[in-house]
Order: structure tokens, then sequence, then C-alpha cells
């Protein structure tokens, strides 16, 4: 396959490598609903705020959404296989949010999940800090007078979870254009701020254009 059409795999270097097997990774294991995957977290220490942001948002923020909010990504659920590892990482080898893992170049651990359980597991990685410092703009109404670091805090849920369920649909459809699915992820990521920071402000929450690229 020519290189400009094999799929982007993040593959953690030497140094970082190093420091997980010197420091250990911790796991958390994440349950929503039924109709949802089971995630396993799996981070450094220094992310575990990370991980707890990202499982709060996953477990009780997701399921509470609007029916229409949530709705463009049932088709994705309902193809994801019942496990997904997120294996949470400071950055990425590139500029890019997420990634998610084709078949065949999973790490040790989703091939030995796959193998003890009997099915296939998925993967995809996250770069907690890129998605931290990751701003959508140009913003409108933030209303941060109001909200303070509240805001940050709301930003970070819904980032969060906006490149997760980005990544998922990767996963769940490699097929699906990247145009598509960003676009998608875009309006996710408005609708979730409205509805975790909405309620707080009496300015509300908006966009006067559409989010940069995951």
């Amino acid at each position: 396959m020519p290189r400009a059409h094999r799929p982007r795999v993040r593959l953690p270097g030497f140094l970082e490598l190093l420091s997980q097997k010197l420091r250990g990774q911790k796991q958390t294991l994440v349950r929503a609903t039924a109709e949802l995957p089971l995630l396993l977290l799996s981070y450094p220490p220094a992310g575990a705020e990370a991980a707890e942001v990202l499982a709060a948002a996953y477990a009780h923020t997701l399921p509470i959404l609007p029916a229409d909010v949530a709705a463009s990504y049932t088709p994705t659920f309902k193809k994801l296989p019942s496990m997904v590892v997120i294996q949470l990482r400071r950055r990425g080898a590139c500029d890019c949010l997420g990634h998610f893992h084709p078949p065949g170049t999973e790490s040790p651990l989703a091939r030995r999940l796959a193998n003890e359980f009997g099915s296939s597991v998925g993967e995809i990685d996250l770069s907690y800090e890129g998605i931290r410092q990751w701003r959508p703009m140009p913003l409108a109404a933030l209303a941060a007078g109001d909200l303070g670091k509240r805001l940050d805090d709301y930003h970070y849920a819904a980032a969060l979870l906006t490149v997760l369920v980005h990544e998922l649909e990767h996963l769940a459809f490699p097929g699906h254009a990247e145009k598509g699915i960003r676009q998608a992820s875009n309006r996710f990521y408005e609708d979730v701020m409205r509805e975790l920071a909405g309620s707080e402000s009496p300015s509300g929450y908006g966009m006067s254009a559409q989010p940069r690229r995951l």
C-alpha cells in the first residue's frame, strides 16, 4: 500500500516505553450503560487526572445527554467490540489528538485481553495534554466571568469525550471519511459544552465558527 494511504499508527518511542516500564502503567475499567462498550483506560501515573475526567464523562455525562445529541453515534456504539482499550499518553507522536489502532496493530495489552475473552478488543490512543490545550476557535458567549475555572473543567471533559467518540467512530467505521467524522464531532463538542456550561451561564454558550480539526 502506498505510504500516503497507510493508516497513521502511533508507536511509543523508546524513552516513553522505558518510562512506562520503570514507573508502571495504571488501568481503570469504566462501565457506562449496556449499549456502550467497556473502556479499559491505561495511563501513566501523571495521567491519573485525565483518566478520572474521561471516566466521569463517559460513564456519567454521555448517558444523560439529550437523545438528539448522542443519536448520531448510536450506529458507532453498536458496531464496536464489547471492550476498547484507551491508551492515554501525555503527547502523541504528531500534532493529532488521537489515533485508532487498525486490526493487527493493537498493543500487547489489547491482544492479551482479546485472547483471554475470546473476542476482539479495540484500541485507541488519546493525547491527554494535547486535548487539554485544544481550543476550538473562535468562540463566542463563553461567559468566562460567570464560570471561571469551571469553564476550563467543562472544556476538558467535553474535549476528552469528543476526541474519544471521534476515534471510536474511526475504529467502528475505518472507511468513513475524516471530513464527515470531524464535522460530526465538532457539532458534538459544541452540544456537550452547551449542556455542561449553558445551564450555569445566563448568557449561554455558543460558537461563532466551526472548531479547528481534531
